[in-house]
This record gives C-alpha cells, structure tokens and sequence, in this order.
C-alpha cells in the first residue's frame, strides 16, 4: 500500500469531521478514513493510479474568490456553509429550488422528493433567492430553476420571468419533463418566460429502463419534450444518473440518440449514482469517472476514446470529465479535446469561463447565436490535429459552421456522498444552492446523508440532523 495523499473528510454516520488518506494498491486508488466511535471507511477513488495521476497533471485553473461570504468558519468544514471564508470559489451555477414535490417517486433520488408541499417557498421567498444570486456571484449569473420538480408549480412562469427581471443572466429548468411533454399552454408560457435552456433527467432510450427507476414507462415522454423544444428553439441538455446493474450498459445508446437530436441537444451530463436521499435497498451501483468513460469509448466502438476527456472547469480534476466534439451527418464524433496534449498555461478564472460555456453552448437556436465551440478551446480543452479543419470536406469554413449547429458536449460530474467526500473538493466548489433563509451551500454539502438518510443542510421535515458537537451512534440511530 502506498500512501499517495490526505484529505479532509467526515464520518458516513456521524457527520464529525475526520482524516482520510488516500493510497495506491494493486494499481487502485482508495480513501479510507476511521472515526473513533463508528470504525473505518474505505471507498475506492479510481481503478487506474496513471489516469488518475494524467488528470491531475492536465489540471491547471486560476480562481475568482466567492463575491461576499455570509456565514463564519467555526466547527469546519462542512458544518459552517453558506458560504464561509474558507470557501475559495466564485459561484458558477446557482441551484434554486422552488419545490420539494415530484410526482415521479424514483428509487433513486438524492433530495428524498415526494409530494408533501409544506416547505415550498413562496413568490417573496423566491425572489429573495434570486436577489441572493444577484448579491452574493460574480457576473454573468446562472441559475438552475430545481427541485423536486418544478413544473409541478403552475406559478413557474412567472417564477423564470421575476428571475429575468432582477437581472439573472442565464435561466435553465431542471426537469423531469412530463408536464412539458403533455401541456403544450404551459410550455409556450415557460418559453415566453425566457427559459433558457431545459435540463431533462434522462436516464436511457429504453422504457425498461425508465421502469425500473420510477415504474412508468417514460421514453415518449422525453422524447416529445425534445420535439417540443426543437420547434420552440430551446436547448436540451440530457441528464442521465448513470449506476451498474441499471443502465450503464445504455451510455453509449444516450450518445447515438443525443447525436440524432443535435443541435436541440445540445449536450449529455453524465451523473453518477452518489448515495445520498433514497437509493434502492441493498444495491451499490456505484460507477467511477473512469469506469464510465471506459463505457462509452466500448460502446461507441472507439470514436470517443477516454482520452478525449479532460478535467472539467470545476473544483478539482476529479469532479468531472467533459469532451466536446462535433457530430457529422450520419451521427458519428469528431473528438475536439484531447488529455495527451497536456495543460494549457492558463486558466484564468474557472467559474466566470464555466458561467459563459453554459451560456454559450446551452441555448437553443432561438436564443441570440450560439458562438463556435472552437473559440472556447483557448485554455483547459485545445483541437487535437486530427480533429482539425482536414476532418471536414468542405475545408475551414464548413468546420466553424459546423461547430455552431453540430457540436455536442458530453460531461460528467462525480457528486460526493458521506463515502467519497473530500473536503478540498467542496472549498472549491462552483456549484451552490441557494437556501431559503438567503445562504450559499455547495451541493455536494447541501445533499449529504448519513448512514440514517438525515441531512446536514436540506430542509425536510424530520431529516435534518444538527451537528454542533460529536454525535454518538446511539444517538443517531434515534434519530436525533
């Protein structure tokens, strides 16, 4: 066993604040922590030391600090979010979410949504939040309208147009899209608003797969959503939680059809299950970056390698992986970023560049022009010579017009849980939830469970523990 680092971590039962190391075994990567009351963690980082270590090599990032910090830094992290003084990161999107209901019921569901509406904020609230976002981030501002599920408002409309209002630059909808697919009046009135772009859980192209999850057969269902954003000019990125044993066998399947439906689609974000909320009993499921990109370079039978995908723009190298590539006419990818090349000099402020690529790449056709994706090349991502301006018959021209309308982006991003977390990674951290009493919690904070399913920071009734000194597993187990 080899020592490689140490993290900051917490107990997976009792929140407290512990060390972890990280080590190298077999050619593996493992964090194992102990807490003195409830014992020792191991969690396994990633199955291949060398791409591990290549993704940190690629990874250089300048930071802009959070605009204003609103809570102290007492108890450590992550008891003092909000944000505290040790957070190191300007804010790039914004979680606002303006419902705990959702009428789907997934087995699989890290904010334990159901129907209760008792905690559901109202107009003044909201805009509070928004205003929050306005005080608190760094132009241009981004916001994800979330839940639960948002449309279960009949307000939402005037929701994404108060957002519009106070000033808010880029406004997506997360969504599960049933009540898109099935009320064309309450769309029109969602694009009139000037939703920007929509989010949709899409977790396969098969219903069984659908089935399994949520007990519904949901295929059409995302599909007419996307039908419906293509005639409105709306981009669509594609949201699938990805877990073994339910559909990891179906990524590759994701990208066909997302490369079928470009330039609606106009990108796949690839989640890993992370274990916190509701999860199936006695199921693990869990996929690393890496597995997962091995996965797609199987399935779309080497056109994606898993060396086209870089660190992505967020807080470490190993929070994510994006690839940006262009899709031809009969469907296939010409890969435009490549990790063998190595880290630019620069990236000068990570989250104003991060906040200008969802701007940029997200929005549909009726949106203002998209720009070219190759002018985003400039720092992390560059073209590899193969993918150049020889790869299109037409020559440099038909290449930039084709990064406009033909460009996919496909990302993933590992969200932490009690097992995996590492407190440097939420320091700097980009993306925040807006709570409603006006505070800022990265969402890796803002979701974490315990072992018992109770919450640090999500307000629902019953699940939220308080953790203001060391809490004993007795205690825990009764719910305290």
């Amino acid at each position: 066993m080899e020592q490689i680092e140490t993290a900051g971590s917490i107990c997976p039962e009792c929140f407290r604040p512990i060390k972890a190391i990280k080590y190298v075994e077999n050619g593996k990567v493992y964090m194992k922590k102990e807490c003195g009351d409830h014992g020792i963690f191991t969690n396994l980082v990633s199955k291949d030391v060398d791409h591990y270590r290549q993704m940190e090599d690629f990874f250089e990032v300048d930071r802009a600090k959070p605009k204003s910090y609103l809570t102290d830094t007492e108890k450590n992290c992550p008891l003092d979010c909000g944000l505290c003084p040790s957070h190191k990161q300007d804010t790039c999107l914004a979680v606002v979410e303006v419902t705990d209901r959702c009428d789907m019921g997934c087995a699989y569901c890290f904010a334990s949504s159901s129907m209760d509406d008792s905690s559901d904020p109202d107009m003044d609230t909201i805009r509070r939040m928004f205003e929050t976002v306005k005080k608190c981030s760094n132009d241009p501002t981004c916001v994800q309208i979330s839940g639960g599920e948002p449309t279960l408002r009949d307000d939402l409309p005037e929701i994404i147009k108060m957002g519009h209002e106070i000033g808010l630059s880029h406004i997506e909808l997360n969504t599960n899209g049933s009540r898109i697919a099935s009320d064309q009046d309450y769309f029109d009135e969602i694009v009139s608003a000037g939703i920007d772009a929509i989010y949709l859980g899409f977790d396969g192209v098969s219903d069984d797969v659908y089935f399994q999850r949520t007990g519904k057969k949901l295929f059409d269902i995302k599909a007419e959503v996307i039908n419906k954003c293509e005639k409105a000019g709306i981009g669509v990125v594609l949201v699938p939680l990805v877990a073994k044993d339910y559909n990891l066998h179906e990524v590759g399947k994701i990208l066909k059809f997302a490369s079928s439906n470009v330039p609606t689609v106009r990108g796949v974000h690839f989640q890993p299950v992370f274990f916190s909320g509701r999860s199936p009993p006695g199921k693990d499921g869990r996929v690393t970056i890496l597995e997962l990109l091995n996965n797609i370079e199987d399935q779309t039978e080497g056109q994606l390698k898993v060396g086209n995908f870089t660190p992505a723009l967020m807080a470490t190298a190993h929070c994510g992986a994006t690839c940006m590539t262009l899709v031809e006419d009969d469907g296939s990818f010409i890969p435009l970023t490549n990790i063998s090349q190595g880290s630019s000099s620069s990236a000068f402020d990570v989250a104003n560049k991060t906040k200008k690529s969802i701007m940029g790449r997200w929005k549909g056709s009726s949106k203002k022009e998209s720009s070219s994706c190759c002018g985003e090349l400039t720092t992390l991502q560059k073209v590899p010579q193969e993918s150049s301006c020889c790869r299109s018959s037409g020559g440099w021209a038909d290449f930039i017009e084709m990064s406009k309308n033909r460009y996919l982006t496909i990302s993933t991003m590992a969200f932490q849980d009690v097992w995996s977390y590492e407190k440097e990674r939420v320091e700097n951290c980009c993306i925040h939830v807006v709570t409603q009493d006006g505070r800022f919690v990265p969402f890796c904070n803002y979701n974490l469970s315990n072992c018992n399913g109770e919450y640090l920071y999500r307000e629902l009734p019953s699940s939220r523990i308080e953790v203001n000194r060391p809490v004993s597993k007795i205690e825990v187990e009764r719910n305290v």
